[in-house]
């Protein structure tokens, strides 16, 4: 799918790792690994997830960490492949747009958003992980990118059925995607007000 009359310009030539999306692909997959290393099958029971997940009652008692760690952590292959994939998609697109403390700011403040709703708003022995907040930041935030491009309603259509459908998945942590999408979609709309034009546009070359 593509979306007409806006989308990633990779103008200027740069190195993997100065695009934020890969380097957040990389932890995401490197905590994924680590789960598995540890024998974790994807229903938590390594102490690496148990550490870094998010339990409502583990951070009411202190582990505060835990809203941060747990947008690294994933619960199977079908997890990390679908957040990786949503990741690289808006995360490039974004990339078009706002510098990297801009992205990385809207990342993990429209991800830390979604942690602590999920804790206000669901039941002390919920366990939650994965980058979906902080991606559907990335969607509000494009959302608020294409207002400017005009192109606002194409967009919010899409932002609204790609959260309706991940939303209906069983086991999906709904408060996580919705204040994750606000949050994203404020700090899109502030961060890019008076922009001029995007913020940095990157290629990349591998050797043969």
């Amino acid at each position: 799918m593509s979306f007409v009359g806006y989308g990633p310009d990779y103008g200027r030539r740069g190195s993997f790792f100065s695009s934020p999306t890969f380097v957040l692909i990389v932890l995401n997959v490197l905590v994924f690994i680590l789960m598995l290393i540890s024998g974790d099958p994807g229903d938590c029971s390594s102490s690496v997830c148990q550490l870094l997940a998010q339990e409502n009652d583990l951070v009411l008692a202190g582990a505060f960490w835990q809203l941060f760690t747990s947008m690294f952590v994933h619960f199977g292959f079908a997890h990390i492949i679908f957040n990786m994939f949503a990741l690289y998609y808006f995360g490039r697109l974004n990339e078009t747009t706002f510098t990297a403390p801009k992205f990385l700011t809207i990342y993990f403040a429209s991800g830390l958003l979604g942690s602590v709703m999920t804790l206000v708003l669901l039941p002390a022995a919920t366990l939650s992980g994965g980058a979906s907040g902080a991606i559907f930041g990335l969607v509000g935030s494009y959302v608020a990118v294409a207002r400017r491009a005009q192109h606002m309603g194409f967009a919010l259509v899409y932002a609204v059925l790609l959260f309706v459908q991940s939303s209906l998945l069983p086991g999906v942590n709904i408060f996580a995607h919705l204040f994750g999408l606000i949050g994203g979609l404020v700090l899109g709309l502030v961060l890019s007000a008076g922009s001029a034009s995007h913020g940095y546009n990157v290629s990349y070359t591998y050797p043969t």
